[in-house]
């Protein structure tokens, strides 16, 4: 192409900036109702992870304090380790005094800002047009490859390195060229400066696919057409050099980072890598590609195009005039034999990028998969159009250059063409956004108002005594599938009058993420600081032994991997287990309960009676005057086990300060029978008269309503519930005593797995656990155990007793025996140190319910102790008789070694940059 005519170097730099503001005001007035209004965007993981983590890490930078541990999910785990918190990268630190959502617009705003002016400089430095530079920029920043990237900032903030790092590569002198090797040193300090950002922005697959076309780019001149070898190969050399000694310095520079990123990988999730299922989920659709590379301009709803919420992963689209454009500049290279640096790139790029991004559909993702390492480490191939939106941007500047070259040179309209030209593109971009979800923020209460459920664990006395971690954790069994009691409310303030301040996708989102905030899903518990067992990631979390800690929970086969217990658990576990846990609070809708004749029933948890459990004890939490008590019931079984004639199959002993009353429980095949089997409109049910209460239609079964009438007006304490002469299980499903005098009534909770009370009902209900153990507490049985499996075997065992033994790692068994007055007592808990003070008459092991990890140490009143993981996952401690204070710490392993690293690449980076710069 024919070089631009040199402008004085005062002017030039003048435009120059002229461009970068234009670049400034085309992002803030694309995102302006993020930036400049209280709309927030609440859904999926924006809402779910980024903002809660943006929120922990702000507010311990803001503390003075580097996170390295997170408390409140996944019952403890590494922070600062996870490379998504991206604790250490520098762009965030001057946001973190924002609010966390200004937090995440902002630093799009930045990055998108960044991405945009990196396209800019990289096309000037190969000598394009600044109009066509300009609109190549405006094409990366409106892309909807990018603007879907907010709801995931890491990846956004990653992405926006990579134009820059290209420029780095472009800018490599020739042979022979003045003052090569200091150029040559700058090129390589600069380029290790990008590469350490994209690590610390914290998305390792961004940075694999940014190198990946990095160093295809470096090698590329190798297909060159009609060149001679030597002059394909003499630019290879610099190029490399630069690519591979930049790599390492950014590698260095972030070994902060990494090296506890490597540690936990190595522990965490994808250890084993991902299947080729996981690592192809979330492919380019061939069908579905006009709606990916075309912009909708918000006239269809994509989600249901594609069937996911999940909608912007495959939006990649960049602008209609912009792919015209991009057409042109494609066509004309070849036309022309014109091999320009941004042609050559732009092709490359852009047919790479969409190439991978079919993942499953190639067949060649599948050789990529076995044969080259980290293709079996990432999901989501179309994460690679990432590579194809810098792709046709280039082009898009090659077909603008060829465009303006067809047009007069002289003239007012000729001067008018190319800013009408961006201007038009931007308009386009700005229309084509309102497909993407940021173009449809809701109201600030999606993120900020505290609901009912999360108000009543933000009250636990322990938060304000102790430490908010310290506090009993929680478990949530909720699905999103309620309405919200207070949504006519939302509506009537949202969505009437003539113009409603939210449209009805904003509305939508704010009442989904208004649920979310309910039951505090997965990583809300971050957010609000309550200490939580569930937790979600998908990276590098969560820990193997956490997922195998979760197979007392949900059989091996049935567990998703990356966390969302609440998601897997079809009832509330064994109290044994919670306890185990530090479980204090279950969260559950209300979906299973029952309404029937105006009398409520919490069906939520239910008991089995048979052979191995015989008989369970309900009580009466407040004192309650009944006339009747109601049993939801059913029997579990073939119907033919009942013929013979009616039975009682249980006795029902109603005790009180008055005295007891027995009454019977009636089965059999002839009417009077109060139950019948559990099969949907079961004949035997018909043929008793048993009053079928609760029908099941999904699920195939039905309960009955067992009406018992007490003798007299009566005020119970406990219920007991025994079997007799049943044939078949006896299903309790719900209790709840009954005033026939005035209508009122008491539910209470039947229980096969440990004792529960209802301490809030709400939108959700919240169940405490009353057999909970606390957070550290002391054993004096030690069960030695050879490895996990082993651990987890003996932990399932239906005898084992947590509150009396632990399953311990590493350690010989021991028994002594316990005394009343033993006891563990925490005194100061922090996420990276935990005290506790212990008391105890024969040596015992003090067990934390935390999560044991490398870098976690322990002192016995300030002697090294050795920690042993108890129970599958936990700290154990071994104490001496009397009283002692146990103290836990915790820093990244080898973490000053990965300071000094990180220190050594920064003046490395320097240096070669301050080399560079001394032309």
């Amino acid at each position: 192409m024919t070089a631009p005519t040199p402008l004085p170097a005062r002017r030039g730099l003048n435009l120059d900036v002229l461009a970068a503001a234009a670049l400034a005001l085309f992002v803030l007035l694309l995102y302006a109702r993020l930036l400049f209004t209280n709309r927030v965007l609440a859904s999926g993981d924006i809402l779910l992870y980024f903002y809660p983590y943006r929120e922990a890490v702000a507010a311990a930078l803001r503390e003075g304090r580097v996170p390295f541990w997170n408390p409140y999910i996944f019952l403890g785990a590494p922070l600062l380790a996870n490379p998504q918190a991206a604790v250490l990268y520098p762009l965030h630190w001057p946001l973190i005094w924002l609010p966390a959502t200004e937090q995440v617009y902002w630093s799009a705003a930045l990055h998108t800002w960044l991405l945009g002016l990196g396209g800019y400089l990289l096309l000037r430095g190969w000598g394009h047009s600044r109009w066509a530079a300009l609109v190549a920029g405006l094409c990366l920043a409106g892309s909807g490859f990018v603007g879907g990237l907010i709801g995931h900032i890491n990846q956004l903030n990653g992405v926006a390195w990579l134009p820059w790092a290209l420029w780095m590569l472009a800018r490599i002198p020739a042979a022979g060229a003045p003052a090569v090797a200091r150029r040559l040193a700058g090129a390589t300090g600069l380029f290790g400066l990008l590469v350490a950002l994209m690590l610390l922005a914290g998305h390792t697959q961004t940075v694999f696919i940014n190198l990946a076309g990095l160093g295809l780019w470096a090698v590329w001149p190798i297909v060159s057409w009609r060149s001679p070898w030597p002059v394909r190969l003499a630019p290879i050399g610099p190029r490399l050099a630069v690519y591979v000694l930049g790599t390492g310095l950014g590698l260095l520079a972030s070994a902060a980072q990494l090296l506890p990123t490597l540690e936990l990988s190595g522990l965490g999730l994808r250890s084993g890598g991902l299947s080729y299922a996981e690592a192809t989920s979330f492919s380019l659709r061939p069908l579905l590609l006009p709606w990916t590379l075309l912009p909708s301009y918000g006239l269809v709803d994509l989600s249901v195009v594609f069937g996911t919420l999940g909608y912007t992963e495959y939006v990649a689209y960049v602008g209609s005039l912009g792919l015209a454009l991009a057409a042109l500049g494609a066509v004309q290279g070849f036309r022309k034999g014109v091999r320009e640096p941004a042609w050559q790139a732009g092709l490359l790029l852009a047919a790479l990028g969409l190439f991978l991004a079919a993942g499953r559909w190639n067949p060649v993702y599948f050789l990529l998969y076995g044969l080259v390492p980290g293709f079996d480490l990432f999901r989501v191939p179309a994460r690679w159009m990432m590579l194809y939106t810098l792709g046709m941007a280039l082009l898009v500047a090659v077909g603008v250059d060829h465009w303006r070259s067809k047009r007069p040179v002289i003239g007012r309209p000729a001067r008018l063409l190319p800013p009408a030209l961006a201007l038009i593109l931007a308009l386009d971009l700005i229309l084509a956004a309102r497909s993407l979800p940021h173009t449809h923020p809701t109201a600030p209460q999606a993120v900020y108002e505290v609901r009912t459920a999360p108000a009543h664990l933000l009250t636990d006395p322990v938060r304000a005594a102790l430490h908010p971690a310290a506090a009993g954790r929680f478990l949530s069994l909720s699905a999103i599938t309620f309405d919200p009691g207070d949504m006519a409310d939302y509506r009537r303030v949202f969505r009437t009058g003539p113009n409603p301040p939210l449209d009805e996708a904003a509305f939508e989102q704010l009442i989904i993420a208004l649920k979310a905030q309910e039951i505090l899903a997965p990583n809300l518990a971050l957010f609000w600081r309550v200490p939580g067992v569930d937790g979600f990631d998908g990276g590098v979390l969560p820990l193997r032994r956490y997922l195998d800690l979760l197979t007392l929970f949900v059989p091996p086969g049935e567990l998703v991997p990356d966390g969302r217990l609440r998601e897997q658990l079809q009832a509330i576990p064994d109290a044994r287990l919670l306890a185990l846990l530090n479980v204090q609070y279950v969260i559950t809708d209300k979906v299973r309960d029952l309404w029937f004749q105006d009398i409520y029933y919490d069906r939520q948890i239910g008991a089995r009676l048979d052979e191995s459990r015989p008989l369970i004890v309900i009580e009466s939490p407040t004192p309650f005057a009944a006339t009747h008590l109601h049993l939801i019931a059913t029997l579990a079984g073939d119907a033919a086990a009942l013929d013979g004639g009616n039975r009682a199959i249980a006795t029902v002993t109603v005790q009180s300060e008055g005295g007891d009353v027995r009454l019977p429980i009636i089965a059999g095949d002839q009417p009077g029978a109060q139950v019948a089997d559990e099969a949907l409109d079961s004949p035997l049910a018909e043929a008793v008269g048993a009053q079928v209460a609760y029908r099941d239609v999904e699920g195939g079964r039905q309960e009955y309503l067992v009406a018992l009438s007490l003798p007299e007006p009566m005020r119970p304490a406990t219920i007991t519930v025994a079997l007799q002469d049943s044939p078949l299980p006896l299903m309790i499903q719900a209790a709840t005593l009954v005033d026939g005098r005035t209508g009122m009534f008491q539910p209470l909770l039947p229980s096969d797995r440990g004792r529960f009370r209802l301490v809030h009902s709400g939108d959700v209900k919240i169940y405490e656990n009353l057999d909970v153990l606390p957070r550290a507490y002391l054993v004096h049985s030690a069960l030695a155990a050879p490895d996990a499996a082993s651990a987890l075997d003996r932990l399932a065992a239906l005898d084992f007793d947590p509150a009396q033994a632990a399953v311990v790692e590493g350690l010989d068994s021991f028994t002594n025996a316990a005394a009343p007055g033993d006891a563990a007592t925490i005194t100061a808990y922090a996420p990276e140190r935990v005290a506790v003070q212990t008391r105890s008459q024969a040596p015992a092991l003090l067990v934390l319910g935390d999560t044991a990890y490398p870098g976690w140490t322990a002192t016995v009143d300030g002697a090294p102790a050795p920690i042993h993981r108890a129970n599958a996952l936990f700290r154990g401690v071994v104490v001496p008789a009397g009283e002692h204070t146990v103290v836990f710490t915790y820093r990244p392993t080898r973490w000053s070694w990965a300071v000094g690293l990180s220190a050594l690449g920064v003046l490395l980076i320097a240096g070669c940059a301050l080399m560079g710069s001394r032309e």
